[in-house]
């Protein structure tokens, strides 16, 4: 049986442990809450013991007989975790694993761990086996389309209530992590406590102070506020901000205008584009400012070809000032070129 992270609660209460469980998949946070889930579920119903084994390539598979056929003297139940990371069984786990999956025992709970799994690995007899018999918990990385569900469902697990637009500050601020997202809830919980919050106060809470301060700079720069923002890059140089932080903000927020603009001219509407790259309300008109400015798509692929230049330079691959291409390419950006050649 194959079920999705967000049905595997909902199973465990309506059916009871299985005793053979396969999660896998790339995405940490969801694989490690599974887990967890799991974990506490078992030793709620007994499974007091747990031993885990990690999977190398010195592995010996006899260990898991040797752990499955010697119960401690304190508990009749067990649970063996076995971590196979990016390994496979092959033929000597498959032979190994086959008995414990295809037949149950009600003092062994088995949990096996590894990442994605891809078509040719999920046709092994192992994996199939695991299918009939045992729960298969596939997880994927959230496509950016359901994130705002997801973060809406955790937000109510601590019972607090975000706006759309203060959804999308998280994803942003967040770059759509999901350990990331998770934090952030966690940390407006711990700030505000339960019921309504603010974007503002979220654009408070969301971001360290650093990190605030250069999307507030890329923010000033979208505007085309030409003398803050040559202000705030400068408060930025002289704090010790580092310009690797600010060249990766600038190169994030430059590709995806390169991307809004080019679907806006293939004739997509502005307001669908915008909900598509969750731009949310307070910062549509900072984009549209700057998309007004340069409304074409090559602009901007010649900004972020800029960006290129400018990270090639903070690596020391180019000979150059980081700082002073930032501030030349951000006055370009606002509308001003004081560097024409």
């Amino acid at each position: 049986m194959k079920l999705k992270p967000t049905q595997l609660e909902a199973h465990l209460k309506k059916q009871g442990l299985v005793h053979f469980y396969l999660l896998t998949g790339d995405e940490p946070l969801q694989l490690t809450e599974c887990a967890d889930m799991l974990r506490h579920y078992a030793y709620a119903h007994g499974f007091k013991e747990r031993a885990v084994l990690t999977v190398d390539a010195h592995f010996d598979w006899n260990t898991i007989n040797a752990h499955t056929s010697n119960l401690s003297l304190f508990s009749n139940k067990q649970l063996l975790e076995i971590r196979l990371g990016d390994k496979t069984p092959g033929n000597e786990g498959t032979k190994i694993l086959l008995p414990h999956i295809e037949n149950s025992s009600n003092d062994t709970l088995l949990i096996l761990t590894a990442d994605r799994l891809d078509s040719t690995k999920q046709k092994a007899k192992w994996f199939a086996a695991v299918d009939t018999h045992g729960v298969i918990v596939q997880i994927y990385p959230i496509d950016v389309t359901e994130l705002p569900h997801w973060i809406a469902q955790r937000l109510a697990n601590f019972k607090l209530k975000l706006s759309p637009e203060a959804i999308t500050v998280i994803i942003e601020r967040s770059e759509g992590h999901l350990l990331a997202c998770a934090q952030e809830i966690e940390k407006l919980h711990l700030l505000y406590g339960s019921g309504e919050i603010s974007v503002e106060q979220v654009l408070e809470a969301v971001a360290d102070s650093a990190r605030f301060k250069v999307f507030d700079w890329i923010d000033t720069v979208l505007e085309g506020d030409a003398l803050r923002g040559v202000r705030q890059l400068q408060r930025l140089r002289d704090e010790g901000d580092e310009p690797v932080l600010i060249i990766w903000a600038l190169n994030r927020e430059v590709r995806n205008l390169c991307q809004i603009v080019h679907a806006i001219q293939g004739g997509q509407s502005t307001d669908q584009v915008f909900k598509n790259y969750h731009i949310w309300q307070q910062r549509k008109p900072l984009v549209m400012k700057a998309i007004k400015r340069h409304s074409s798509s090559i602009i901007w692929q010649e900004f972020l070809q800029e960006t290129v230049n400018i990270e090639r330079i903070v690596k020391g691959i180019e000979p150059g000032n980081a700082w002073d291409a930032l501030l030349r390419l951000s006055l370009r950006i606002i509308g001003i070129n004081l560097f024409a050649e």
